[in-house]
């Protein structure tokens, strides 16, 4: 099953067990190890922990859920950063890894963390996400746990991390930077095409540019239609009837010899043109310029009409997903485990020559395989679907992907920054 980044309350999640961050001697305090405690009710949890004897740093214990919606609380110990050379890497895994051999082994089937460490604690925000992520990842893949976990972010606002940062010394986030980077993207690869075209929805004819007129001969330009008069012409006279003695029509005899020989004339020289496509001459002639019209080496003998066969059948995205998985040497599980998809999703895309993906799955799938941003084109318009330039969601999609930024936390993060919607 997937590791699923989400925002939200931990406390409200509905799911077998909720890890909490603690402190070694499992008091409470604050953050999210206080919400949980104020969420499942402070006293019984506490008196709960009192007989757990603490916990070590990267160890990880059990408790009931009292009244949280979770049956259990894992409590663990994440490492406070200290620049990273007293093993806080190694610490922090573990925290990971040990929480989630305890829900295994107490048959957990869907588990949520926060962001262990990445708050009072001080350790980099994009490291602690990357650690989360590797290391729930790599113990679904290693153990074939049938197990579905989630990390919960806090809902925050774009300074979060600067926050964090200024707090324990770390004046520079690589989020703004990071943001700066895809602002800069936007604004040289975006196309105003939708934007013009409203635009010119909306100007009036005034506002339009005023072609020129010709009276006379002389041609004029005006700034305003309305200023355009047309010219008054003289009316003209009503011709008086004259009274004449009716005649009667009597044929031109010269008249009609002369239509007739046209006639006759009309008539011989269709004739004519028609005995002449008969000729031997002529025949060679239309062969010869056949000849020349079709592709070198072939005759008019060998030539036949085109068929259905002969237009070879475009490959499908099922097809040519398929072959890109080959390419990248990536199973099904492993691409499921990337992508964050259904594993019945990507067999149901597979087994069907003619699935139509949405739009979403598509570029999960398109990161989960590490394309390039050509190959990502190649997949998406398998699908008859392309990264607009004219929205921003595919514009940081597409600036991702040229950034090898292609772990789907990554792109998520970097959207909701922009206030997005994640895929």
């Amino acid at each position: 099953m997937p590791v699923t980044f989400i925002r939200g309350d931990i406390t409200k999640l509905n799911v077998d067990a909720i890890v909490n961050a603690a402190n070694n001697e499992l008091r409470g305090g604050g953050g999210v190890d206080g919400a949980i405690h104020a969420a499942a009710g402070a006293e019984q949890l506490h008196a709960f922990c009192k007989t757990l004897g603490g916990c070590p740093t990267g160890e990880a214990k059990l408790s009931p859920g009292f009244n949280l919606p979770a049956k259990y609380i894992i409590h663990t110990v994440g490492p406070v950063w200290q620049g990273g050379n007293y093993h806080e890497k190694t610490l922090l895994t573990s925290c990971y890894i040990r929480s989630l051999e305890l829900a295994q082994q107490n048959n957990c089937k869907t588990v949520a963390f926060p962001l262990i460490s990445a708050g009072a604690y001080g350790y980099p925000y994009e490291d602690a996400l990357q650690i989360a992520h590797d290391a729930c990842q790599r113990f679904l893949h290693e153990t074939k746990a049938d197990m579905e976990v989630f990390i919960v972010l806090y809902q925050r606002g774009r300074n979060y991390n600067a926050n964090i940062r200024r707090n324990t010394a770390y004046s520079e986030s690589p989020d703004e930077s990071t943001f700066q980077h895809v602002a800069e993207y936007i604004r040289d690869h975006y196309h105003y095409d939708a934007e013009e075209t409203e635009y010119e929805d909306a100007v009036s004819a005034k506002e339009n540019v005023v072609p020129s007129y010709a009276e006379d001969g002389i041609a004029f330009e005006c700034a305003d239609y309305e200023s355009i008069k047309t010219p008054e012409l003289p009316v003209p006279k009503k011709p008086v009837a004259k009274k004449v003695a009716a005649k009667k029509s009597v044929p031109d005899f010269d008249s009609v010899e002369e239509a007739a020989m046209g006639s006759a004339s009309a008539m011989a020289s269709a004739q004519s043109v028609q005995a002449k496509e008969t000729t031997p001459f002529f025949a060679k002639i239309k062969k010869q310029y056949l000849e020349d019209s079709l592709p070198m080496g072939k005759s008019v003998s060998s030539y036949k009409r085109p068929s259905k066969e002969d237009f070879p059948v475009e490959e499908t995205f099922s097809r040519r997903l398929e072959r890109f998985m080959g390419e990248k040497k990536m199973s099904s599980p492993q691409l499921c485990f990337e992508a964050c998809i259904d594993r019945k999703l990507l067999s149901k895309i597979l087994c069907n020559i003619n699935y139509q993906p949405t739009k979403n799955t598509a570029v999960r799938l398109a990161l989960g395989l590490k394309l390039s941003p050509e190959e990502t084109d190649s997949l998406l318009n398998a699908a008859g679907l392309a990264l607009s330039r004219s929205k921003h969601t595919d514009l940081v999609i597409a600036y991702c992907i040229s950034h090898n930024l292609k772990a789907l936390w990554q792109v998520n993060d970097i959207l909701e920054e922009w206030g997005l919607n994640p895929i």
